[in-house]
């Protein structure tokens, strides 16, 4: 494999989507220490435990592999706001104004709030936070600089003049404490702004350089008499990237690097919490200086696919000093397609993406220490920005290590997401069935239309993050008569969003459910689309009523479970699933935690939407005390509610049949798929998948 300790690792690289079609080129970028081996090969296993099958994969000999001089190319985190062309020429005296909201204000940097810049974007004169958090006026020399540093998460307005003679500052503010109640004044000798013409917010220059970490709302510039030479009215055109100018001359802005928006300002009253119905009290844009949308490195290798590639996962692999990376992505079903299709959940990888949460002392494996030695490549909708805000936009341009097929997570020291959904690849492969791959990109661009064809949609082990239109077209492939397979745990649980115009970047807001962070009261709906954010169930869309199970509780611990079949699993309507099983347990063994029960679970609840029709075939042996119930189902903390005291803490395997002839089989655990191998295929989960979707299959001659 090639796997060189984090530090050393020479070579990382993304792709600019997840999937192509047969006859496309791939542009790979990458960032290198020496030239780089650039070859296609398809993914099959990617789990190395010596348990299982061993790293698998096949080399695609039709596309040659070439060899690229590489390089080293940098990323420039920090989201600003930049608008070209503001200032006309002969600009002698400026006057600034803006309401901010640091909350990093003694950042050890200098934070840019509104910057004079010329037309390379490089900084002739501007108004930022230095290291201690004072305001200060500065063109390389600072100018002017208050006595008092602004306070952490209070609102602030800014109001600044600059000519040849002198310079002036001033703070006021708005809910003042003790010692703020008087406005804070500062001046100074006098600027040269004659190299002036664009305008940048939140940074001090446009490279970017001195990014500021907290809000900005209604940032203004004016000429010296007063003229209004921009106004951005950042409620504007909420769902793009635009930054709209209201002064009349036509001097709009684009948010670089994805800043949060639909964020309250300093007016938001807390009569509404929508930014719809009242987008004036939502002016304001959230900075930060480690927001990345694009890493924007250029193609180091560009590969055309072959038009009669087969659909199925694969990887551009790179090599460059002994070490090899997979960059992953899925190739669509060229024509002709296969009754079974395998979608990807590709929304739940970016949110999980260079996932940092456990901290170095058990995030060990070399791809998390290549993580803290690259923190330009990001971090996940489950960490937290530098000021502690949490991370609600995740993109693909840049490299995710998470997402690789040997990558093993800190939780278990075993494959999760990616990897662990290799192990359906590899099963089916194994097994013989012929399946095409699709991904929730494809499904939440195309929706139903992306299923036409395809009798069975499997899923992988941990499908958690989903849109409206992914979870329409679900939905509306089990109403017309076909059939899904539910093979993982958490499944159909967070709101999700795409960008209208980014596709590659998706937004998430936090309540109530397992989460690391919450979102900040009034601020849960979207930007991108402008939906409430949060648990599918709170919209009436439980995961329930589309696979008959829900989030039912999490924990890891040593040792996963098994299932124990139910007295309704003696039924003779299901004796065609269990054909071929003798036995009470199935699922006691895997290659995650030992058992197919583990990690996250979901059970059948009536009360949260499960149809009355759900069969609970089998539900998991007792979990330990590592298991918890997931948050959302507890309303008052009390003994009882861990794994061994708590009947609610469990698994249940279950299979829905629906009045269309469609029907959903649902697992209930992320750790299910790591069953499917052990024992070289002949075990009770293998048999009982294939027993179920050689009958799900099986059902499209009689429709």
């Amino acid at each position: 494999m090639g796997r060189a300790s984090g530090e050393r690792m020479s070579v990382f690289g993304y792709l600019d989507r997840f999937s192509f079609r047969p006859g496309e080129e791939i542009a790979c970028r990458f960032t290198s220490t020496a030239p780089v081996r650039v070859d296609l090969v398809r993914l099959i296993h990617g789990d190395t435990s010596p348990e299982g099958p061993g790293f698998r994969s096949e080399e695609i000999g039709a596309v040659p592999a070439v060899t690229a001089p590489g390089g080293e190319q940098p990323i420039r985190t920090g989201s600003f706001l930049r608008a070209d062309a503001v200032v006309p020429r002969g600009t002698a005296a400026i006057r600034f104004s803006a309401l901010v909201w640091p909350t990093l204000p003694a950042a050890g940097t200098a934070q840019g709030l509104l910057s004079l810049t010329a037309v390379d974007g490089s900084a002739v004169f501007f108004l930022a936070l230095d290291e201690t958090g004072r305001p200060c006026l500065s063109d390389g020399t600072v100018r002017a600089r208050l006595d008092r540093p602004l306070r952490e998460r209070r609102w602030y307005r800014l109001t600044a003049a600059a000519g040849p003679d002198s310079v002036t500052l001033a703070a006021v503010a708005l809910d003042p404490v003790p010692g703020e109640e008087e406005p804070a004044h500062a001046t100074g000798p006098g600027v040269d702004l004659s190299g002036a013409s664009g305008v940048v917010a939140a940074a001090v220059t446009a490279r970017p350089y001195g990014c500021y970490n907290g809000k900005l709302e209604r940032p203004e510039v004016r000429d010296g008499t007063g003229i209004l030479l921009a106004d951005w009215a950042l409620e504007r055109d909420m769902t793009g990237d635009r930054a709209v100018d209201v002064s009349g001359r036509g001097r709009h802005g684009l948010l670089v690097n994805a800043p949060a928006r639909a964020m309250t300002g300093a007016g938001w009253t807390g009569g509404t919490l929508d930014w719809r119905t009242a987008p004036e009290q939502y002016g304001a844009v959230h900075f930060h200086d480690d927001d990345l949308a694009d890493s924007n490195w250029t193609a180091g290798a560009r590969m055309r696919l072959p038009p009669d590639l087969r659909s199925g996962i694969y990887a551009v692999r790179l090599r460059c000093d002994g070490h090899t990376d997979h960059v992953p992505f899925a190739v669509r079903a060229p024509g002709a397609r296969a009754d079974v299709v395998f979608l990807l959940p590709t929304f739940t990888y970016l949110a999980y993406a260079n996932e940092q949460t456990g901290g170095p002392a058990v995030m060990t494996d070399p791809l998390d220490v290549a993580l803290r030695t690259h923190p330009g490549f990001g971090k996940s909708l489950y960490d937290r920005h530098r000021d502690g805000s949490g991370i609600c936009h995740s993109t693909a341009l840049r490299p995710i290590l998470t997402l690789r097929p040997d990558y093993r997570h800190w939780h278990y020291d075993a494959p999760r997401h990616f990897g662990a959904d290799l192990y359906l690849a590899d099963w089916l492969e194994h097994t013989g069935v012929a399946f095409d791959v699709l991904t929730d990109h494809d499904l939440h661009a195309e929706g139903t239309t992306a299923l036409e064809g395809y009798q069975v949609v499997l899923t992988g082990s941990h499908p958690e993050y989903h849109s409206t239109e992914t979870l329409d077209a679900l939905h509306g492939h089990v109403r017309a008569g076909r059939c899904l397979m539910y093979l993982g745990g958490n499944g159909f649980y967070w709101v999700t969003s795409q960008h209208p115009r980014r596709p590659e970047i998706i937004e998430v807001r936090r309540s109530r459910g397992v989460r690391s962070w919450e979102t900040a009261p009034g601020e849960g709906h979207h930007a991108s689309t402008g939906e409430p954010g949060g648990l599918w169930r709170e919209r009436g869309r439980s995961p329930n009523a589309l696979t008959g199970i829900g989030m039912a509780a999490h924990g890891w611990s040593e040792r996963g479970r098994g299932y124990v079949r139910t007295a309704e699993s003696r039924d003779p309507r299901w004796a065609w699933v269990f054909e071929g099983i003798a036995d009470d347990v199935l699922g006691d063994f895997g290659l995650v935690m030992g058992g197919a029960s583990g990690d996250e679970l979901d059970r059948f609840d009536a009360a949260l939407g499960s149809p009355p029709q759900t069969a609970v075939l089998a539900t998991s042996q007792p979990h330990d005390e590592h298991y918890h119930q997931a948050v959302e189902d507890v309303l008052e903390i009390r003994p009882g509610l861990s794994g061994p005291a708590n009947p609610a803490v469990r698994s249940d395997l279950v299979l829905l049949e629906q009045p269309s002839g469609g029907a959903v089989f649902s697992a209930g655990s992320i750790a299910f798929l790591g069953s499917l191998s052990r024992h070289g295929y002949r075990n009770n989960v293998s048999r009982l998948v294939a027993n179920v979707l050689d009958n799900f299959r099986r059902r499209s001659e009689t429709r």
